[in-house]
């Protein structure tokens, strides 16, 4: 019986209303889709929705991470990278406040354990943030009692997501640390600069005993991975979703 509870939640479909659009960076918008009056979606963190977005033959389904923590629950949030020439991202980032928009969720596996057997490292670029700010939250909201590490790698200075919520919840909690790193910093940079796998030797102490969720593209979860081996990280304790 809840498996058969979770197909039906999995193909639910929900007409939503836009509450909320914002420029995170200027190719990234934070956009907040509103459940239908006294309607929840209950999800776990990680997971993702699919948003049909209209064309002159038939709807088409694009499946985006739900950026926002499951105690959240009468409306979604997605972090939406605008494509040149992509249709889906284009008509997200076309949307307005009042606009309805149709969502089917939640889908997806890419979840925690619960509880977890080890202390976590997320690591991701661009907008593979996504999934992991659903997580982090939600571990932090629910007090749990691993540490949480956070290494997000981005081009310029301009284009670290959520920055200013990650330096206020590193300053709130001594569980979460994160380090950012860039690969194209404007020269008054003064963090660490490189690719993520760069930044993991000298910030993860006895890399062995954690678990890693990545995110991102395939070249970059192709090369953490095989940094995280080298530093003797079992290949059961990486976990990625990979981005096409």
């Amino acid at each position: 019986m809840p498996d058969a509870i979770e197909r039906k939640r999995a193909f639910e479909t929900y007409q939503t209303t836009v509450s909320l659009t914002e420029s995170l960076t200027p190719h990234v918008k934070r956009i907040h889709f509103q459940l239908p009056a006294g309607a929840t979606m209950t999800f776990r963190a990680g997971q993702f929705v699919q948003i049909f977005v209209p064309t002159a033959d038939k709807p088409r389904r694009t499946s985006y991470s739900i950026a926002s923590p499951p105690y959240e629950s009468t409306f979604f949030e997605l972090c939406v990278t605008l494509v040149d020439g992509g249709v889906s991202s284009t008509f997200l980032h076309n949307l307005k406040v009042g606009d309805s928009v149709q969502a089917m969720g939640p889908l997806g596996r890419f979840t925690l354990p619960d509880p977890l057997p080890r202390d976590i490292v997320f690591i991701a670029t661009g907008s593979g943030i996504a999934p992991f700010r659903s997580m982090i939250l939600d571990l932090v909201h629910r007090n749990a009692p691993q540490k949480i590490s956070l290494v997000f790698g981005n081009r310029f200075d301009n284009d670290i997501l959520y920055k200013t919520e990650w330096e206020e919840l590193e300053r709130q909690n001594t569980s979460f640390r994160k380090r950012f790193t860039l690969s194209r910093p404007h020269e008054t940079w003064t963090g660490k600069k490189g690719y993520v796998q760069d930044a993991l030797a000298d910030f993860i102490s006895s890399p062995a005993e954690k678990d890693y969720y990545i995110c991102g593209l395939v070249k970059m979860i192709d090369g953490v991975a095989e940094k995280l081996q080298q530093m003797g990280v079992p290949k059961e304790q990486i976990h990625f979703e990979r981005f096409d």
